[in-house]
């Protein structure tokens, strides 16, 4: 069976070396020039690291194990703490800091030379008719097209194959934004396995390693149009912008307990990335005939929840699972999609709740032994995988 996968991000990489596996051919189109194997960190929870694993990625020497989580106020109290390295032995496999990028790199080496296409920007979509000899065809900006058994849309939250799908249907803007980067920066950490966040009463900050020396950060703060214009910059404001974003963020952080104020001193404003938060209404199909979703295309939510990458390894799991045998594609999609669809919906459900969870947080009382929360991150981890509870039906 032939499969046409737009978007080399984590979800279409990760997709195209499980249905390879599974022994189908994959041929995965990409708008940019090449691969983005830069991008920020991301944790990626013990059900990842597994998928990954089980997929035939090397994961020695790549990013940094968490054996902790720690919250703290914003002034220097302490809130939560959850013993990861518990959940990992428990669960078999542990959590890590890592580059999105080398979570890319590692996956393209288990993929067949060729089956990543660059600069290939998706225009239209033909499907071929009903049944089970339907075909769909996508024609890419450059005259191109490519022809495929079955079409998965793994192109982010703009993508435009939901937009083929369901026509004009967005992501929506939650009103909060990450301040972000990746960087070499001299702070004291307790443990470079250990990620601390500090909340506040409006923004929240996290750190956590990355491993090659490198620690990503990360301010999440109000978003208003007000602020927008901070998002992007080029030309000769470009250093003014830098400038402006320094002084917001230091302005809004610079008063925190440490670490917050030694990060903000070393951070430039040319480091400094800004991500809106945006969410997905998760539908009770994202797909038709021969044509699904994969990743954000499908299912995006903010960073807060933490299960981005998490739950586009999860698709592409499935994803294997569902073709590992011949069959009806148009079958197998609409089972892998209804098999995705409640733990995707219990993760957009979660995102929803936390939110608003900063005065909450700040509320708490400390719980520095960390049992309660180490049995709630586990069991929230488990309940949103497949993976973990082993089947898919």
């Amino acid at each position: 069976m032939k499969f046409i996968i737009i978007g080399a991000g984590v979800s279409g990489v990760l997709s195209a070396v499980a249905l390879t596996r599974a022994g189908h051919e994959v041929e995965v189109y990409e708008r940019a020039e090449r691969l983005r194997s830069g991008g920020n960190g991301v944790m990626v929870w013990h059900n990842g690291t597994a998928i990954m694993r089980d997929l035939g990625l090397r994961l020695d020497g790549l990013g940094r194990r968490i054996d902790r989580a720690d919250v703290w106020s914003y002034d220097g109290r302490p809130l939560l703490r959850t013993d990861m390295a518990e959940i990992a032995g428990e669960l078999g496999s542990h959590g890590m800091g890592v580059m999105r990028g080398r979570i890319l790199e590692r996956a393209v080496e288990a993929l067949p030379e060729g089956t990543l296409r660059f600069g290939k920007e998706c225009l239209r979509i033909r499907e071929g008719g009903p049944g089970r000899s339907a075909r769909v065809t996508v024609e890419f900006s450059d005259g191109t097209r490519a022809e495929g058994d079955v079409l998965i849309g793994a192109d982010g939250y703009r993508s435009a194959v939901r937009q083929h799908l369901f026509g004009d249907d967005p992501a929506r803007p939650t009103y909060l934004a990450s301040w972000h980067g990746t960087t070499s920066v001299p702070i004291e950490l307790e443990s470079d396995h250990i990620v601390p966040t500090y909340y506040g009463k409006v923004g929240l900050c996290t750190v956590h390693p990355v491993g090659e020396g490198l620690t990503h950060w990360a301010f999440e703060v109000p978003w208003n149009g007000g602020a927008r214009h901070l998002a992007a910059a080029d030309g000769e404001r470009a250093h003014e912008m830098n400038l402006r974003r320094a002084q917001v963020l230091r302005k809004l952080f610079g008063g925190w307990a440490g670490p917050v104020p030694q990060l903000l001193d070393v951070v430039k404003g040319e480091d400094i990335g800004v991500a809106p938060h945006v969410i997905h209404r998760v539908p009770r199909w994202w797909g038709r005939g021969p044509v699904t979703l994969a990743g954000d295309a499908a299912h995006a939510v903010p960073p807060r929840v933490g299960m981005g990458v998490n739950q586009a390894l999860e698709d592409a799991w499935v994803l294997g699972q569902v073709f590992s045998g011949p069959g009806d594609p148009v079958a197998s999609l609409r089972r892998y999609e209804r098999v995705r669809r409640p733990r995707a919906r219990r993760v957009r459900s979660r995102a929803v709740m936390m939110r608003r969870g900063n005065r909450m947080m700040l509320m708490m009382k400390a719980t520095r032994d960390g049992l309660q929360s180490t049995k709630m991150l586990r069991s929230n981890i488990i309940s949103c995988s497949n993976y973990l509870n082993g089947h898919v039906d």
